[in-house]
């Protein structure tokens, strides 16, 4: 009898009306993805987080965003993450932390698995107790700004507070319960005045010398909800400037471990806006920084309350490829941009605090300023295989 050996026939299968995998694309899927992170810059990173588009884990096989661990590659343990959404249903970017030496390299597998309860690591929500305040913070710092609840009430003010903290604990709504915070009970305190002004890093359009307040944000929108990153969008209603309608909005974000958000304030107006971001003087008698070689303006003072709340500092870190000019004035400590054709400016802002055992002087916290400057300047390389 004659055998025939017959050579085995393999269909690629349709998978929806709009999508079609080739044989070649099965074979590339993945169990497991590797991820190198490498440091070129010559400063250590800690907290660093580390962003990888949802894009470039298409290659991960049976790829779910409910169901996505990262693991240290060298120990083999699970690392906490968290998929981010940016205020979206559908998955935008995977994120983790690590700590990583100047010139050196990491790895880390991306797999298919049920992610552990990890920690939060920040927190926020809107406060309609108190006006309608929207208070955030992260393990190492805390904010707030104002609501249109707030407007002619006593205590009126439009900038963004800093909060001051040395626990990592989330303490907003203790703050907020009991009520108290003006003064240091152990864990944070509200010593950092505002008033109608740019508090902490807040960005208005600037005409001349005026600087041009909206009337408090009248709408929020959560964006992601932690555990590691917490955003959020603010939207204030039309205001005018210099005679000609303006929108805006803000969108905020707070990584675990930093001591700065990531700001970006979008403008709808029929032309470009120069932009004014800086830092409260208060009495004058703290120290001014401006440092446009690292595009920083910041101040460290006394914070409200005498020596018994220690010092504030709060820096911006704004957006050098935009800058008009720097300035000092009575009020203020400012760094003015051109918005663009977008009319669109990011930039970041924060504060430290002597008390909180990571600024002991001046000099610590303009360096922190300029350290994360260098930092936004290098970024991590990262590659997927």
């Amino acid at each position: 009898m004659k055998i025939i050996n017959y050579k085995p026939i393999v269909f690629c299968l349709l998978l929806s009306s709009s999508v079609f995998m080739s044989c070649s694309s099965i074979k590339k899927m993945a169990s497991v993805l590797t991820v190198t992170v490498s440091n070129s810059s010559s400063l250590s990173k800690t907290a660093e987080t580390v962003e990888i588009p949802w894009q470039n884990l298409q290659k991960l096989n049976g790829l779910n965003a409910k169901e996505i661990i990262v693991k240290s590659k060298d120990t083999g343990k699970e690392i906490p993450s968290q998929v981010i959404y940016n205020g979206t249903s559908s998955p935008q970017s995977i994120i983790f932390q690590t700590d990583i030496k100047a010139g050196s390299s990491q790895q880390f597998t991306i797999v298919n698995g049920v992610p552990a309860k990890y920690p939060a690591k920040v927190f926020g929500r809107q406060v309609p107790e108190r006006f309608d305040d929207f208070a955030w913070e992260n393990d190492k710092v805390a904010f707030r700004m104002y609501g249109e609840a707030l407007e002619s009430k006593k205590g009126m003010a439009k900038g963004l507070d800093f909060w001051a903290k040395k626990t990592s604990r989330m303490i907003v709504n203790e703050l907020y319960k009991g009520g108290d915070y003006h003064k240091d009970h152990g864990d944070a305190v509200d010593a950092y005045h505002v008033g109608m002004t740019l508090g902490a890093g807040g960005a208005e359009p600037i005409v001349g010398d005026e600087i041009i307040y909206p009337i408090n944000y009248s709408e929020y929108k959560i964006l992601d909800n932690g555990p590691i990153r917490f955003s959020f969008q603010l939207i204030y209603k039309p205001f005018l400037v210099n005679g000609k309608t303006v929108k805006e909005v803000k969108m905020v974000s707070l990584d675990a471990g930093s001591q700065l958000n990531k700001v970006t304030n979008n403008y709808e107006a029929p032309s470009s806006l120069d932009i004014a971001s800086g830092v409260t003087k208060h009495k004058g008698d703290g120290t001014v920084k401006i440092d446009e070689q690292n595009n920083y303006v910041a101040y460290w003072d006394k914070g409200d309350g005498g020596m018994a709340n220690g010092y504030m500092g709060v820096g911006v870190i704004y957006p050098a490829k935009s800058l008009k000019y720097t300035k000092e004035t009575k009020q203020h400590v400012l760094a003015v941009v051109n918005g663009g054709k977008d009319n669109q400016i990011t930039y970041y802002q924060g504060g430290g605090w002597s008390k909180s055992g990571n600024f002991d002087t001046v000099e610590s916290w303009f360096a922190y300023l300029a350290n994360f400057s260098e930092n936004l300047k290098k970024p991590l390389n990262i590659q997927v295989n």
